[in-house]
């Protein structure tokens, strides 16, 4: 036979969590404001900064590899949520300069992003 808790009991478990829910909401909106702070995958850095979606994707691919850090985070894409890396837009811009593209369409971006960046 289960014994039912007291109330002072049932109070304090209830108060703890209603603790455990302030903490996560807390860490969400942490978490919000961060993204809404600049942290952007570097496809949408690239698109925001004026290159065309093609030319942005193609040169994220290489990009990723030159940037270091970033915060794992997700991005929702046909419904799905996926799971990205985002970055600020100095680091973004710091590994433009490290960037050696092959490609005519992504030297010129590079040449006009660096433009801006000065």
């Amino acid at each position: 036979m289960r014994i039912r808790p007291t109330n002072t009991e049932a109070r304090v478990k209830k108060e703890m969590r209603r603790g455990e829910r302030r903490a996560k909401v807390a860490t969400r909106t942490a978490a919000h404001a961060a993204h809404r702070a600049g942290l952007k995958t570097v496809a949408s850095h690239l698109r925001s900064l004026g290159v065309d979606e093609t030319t942005a994707a193609g040169m994220a691919a290489t990009l990723r590899k030159r940037i270091s850090g970033g915060i794992d985070g997700f991005v929702r894409k046909d419904g799905i949520r996926r799971a990205c890396t985002r970055y600020t837009l100095g680091q973004v811009m710091g590994g433009l300069v490290t960037y050696r593209p092959r490609k005519d369409t992504y030297k010129t971006a590079r040449a006009h992003l660096l433009a801006l960046a000065a």
